[in-house]
Formats: structure tokens, sequence, C-alpha cells
């Protein structure tokens, strides 16, 4: 069981970790029911590389990835709070994971991006 989004990127939303409006973060815009969204490259692309920055330069992808390794890919809170790994690290972790893709489908030539997410 899970929350997935679909369209010219794909995934699942991290379980408990990771709310269905992530892509905002990035540039995108919301519709409705599902969460419709359309990312336009030329508005977006200079926030989508910015937040990227942000997120690497935080350190929460290498204290989640030590976290993961050392426990075969499991986590609860307990594995978080001995990591030092916190709420904020996860979710930076997850939406990590989406804008990554946003980037790449952009970098490989497309202009424009869309995809929906299930509320």
């Amino acid at each position: 069981m899970g929350r997935y989004y679909h369209g010219d990127i794909e995934g699942k939303f991290m379980f408990a970790v990771q709310p269905s409006d992530a892509g905002e973060r990035f540039g995108a815009s919301e519709c409705q029911n599902y969460i419709e969204y359309f990312v336009d490259k030329e508005d977006s692309y200079e926030t989508l590389t910015s937040e990227l920055k942000k997120i690497e330069e935080s350190g929460a992808l290498e204290r989640v990835d030590k976290m993961l390794k050392e426990n075969e890919n499991m986590f609860n809170d307990l594995t978080m709070k001995k990591s030092k790994v916190s709420a904020h690290d996860m979710r930076e972790f997850a939406d990590y994971e989406m804008g990554k893709q946003m980037k790449d489908y952009f970098d490989s030539g497309e202009d424009y991006l869309s995809f929906s997410a299930e509320m």
C-alpha cells in the first residue's frame, strides 16, 4: 500500500514521510483529486536546481544514506534516533528523489513535464 505519482516521471511517495504535494516545492502546480502537476522547464528549472542544491548542502542525504546502509534499507523511530536522522531529513531525502527525477527528465531535452500524484 502507498501513494504513487505517475506521468512523465514515476515513483512512490515515501510512506509516512512525504506528502502528495511534494512536487510544489520544485515549481509544479496542483490540479484536483489526484494532484495533477505540470512543470514548465523555462519557469521552474532554476527553482528546481536551487532546491536540489539546498538539500544536497543540508547533509540530510548523507545521514539518511548512512542510516539505510547500516540497517539494510530499513528504518524506524529507533534507528532514526540512533543515527541522528530527523523526520525533516527523511522528507529531504524523499523530496530529493522526486526533484532529481524532474531534473533528469528536463536534462534529457524535455521542456515540459506532467505527472499525477495520489492524494
